[in-house]
């Protein structure tokens, strides 16, 4: 998310900067995530070589160093099932969503537009095309390709909740809302749903209720470092100093702990100016 508005409630006015600070805020938090997974990379990526030089079909190792992590092996096999079925279109959605993990957008936005509107992988293309756009800050077009994968199956989640994460950045946070919502009434413990959803009553200066709504799926055993992130961002953003160093203390060292404590500080700081 970036480049949106939010309202402060001492004087009702939107504040580009103090969402900047908070969109800031979020990357960090995606940043510290990564390096969390990042501590077993190379684990990662040896066990997917050893996979590959065991040998197989190159479709199955593809999905193995994906899921891994080892998006470059996993991108080169892919590519060679491809060059042997150019017509393997759900590989070929793979292919792309792969290429975006690994941060080549245009790449995949190229493989995406391979994939003809008659396949059954085009709602995959479509989905795709919406994350792309998203990870470019074009919420525009984001939006366009949400309510293409929309026609083609309107109740799926990923288009509900990228969908959501469009209109937030384009400030329209209150029908960001209402698909965040629209997609939990399907699946009510959907973590990406309701984390976006506490994040966009954040940037609207609804801090309880963002609490309130994502601290059960923080302290579920699966919950990420991502999600416990993003609710200490939001106790941040309160002013509750101990409760975001007690979630920052989870995941991330105590120099980071503090950095972000102070970034927190500089974003109330914009809010309330």
């Amino acid at each position: 998310m970036c480049a949106m508005m939010i309202r402060s409630r001492k004087n009702g006015k939107f504040r580009k900067a103090a969402f900047a600070c908070l969109s800031a805020a979020l990357l960090l938090a995606g940043c510290a995530d990564l390096d969390i997974q990042g501590k077993g990379a190379a684990l990662a990526k040896k066990d997917a070589q050893a996979a590959v030089d065991r040998g197989g079909a190159p479709l199955r190792l593809a999905r193995a160093a994906r899921d891994v992590g080892d998006f470059a092996s996993a991108t080169d096999l892919y590519k060679r099932v491809l060059a042997a079925n150019p017509d393997d279109f759900a590989a070929m959605a793979e292919l792309g969503s792969t290429q975006l993990e690994m941060g080549a957008i245009y790449d995949a936005i190229d493989t995406f537009n391979k994939i003809p509107s008659s396949s059954p992988s085009q709602l995959d293309a479509q989905l795709g095309q919406e994350r792309a756009q998203l990870m470019l800050s074009n919420p525009v077009k984001a939006l366009e390709y949400a309510d293409k994968a929309m026609a083609i199956a309107p109740k799926n989640i990923r288009a509900m909740v990228g969908r959501g994460v469009a209109l937030d950045m384009l400030a329209r946070h209150e029908e960001a809302q209402e698909a965040y919502r629209a997609a939990l009434a399907l699946t009510p413990h959907d973590m990406g749903a309701t984390s976006n959803l506490a994040l966009s009553l954040a940037m609207t200066g609804q801090y309880d209720d963002a609490i309130r709504i994502l601290t059960p799926i923080a302290r579920a055993p699966e919950a990420t470092a991502r999600i416990r992130q993003n609710l200490a961002l939001i106790y941040g953003l309160k002013g509750d100093d101990d409760a975001a160093r007690a979630l920052n203390r989870v995941d991330l060292d105590e120099q980071t702990t503090e950095k972000n404590l102070q970034f927190y500080a500089a974003a109330r700081e914009r809010v309330v100016k």
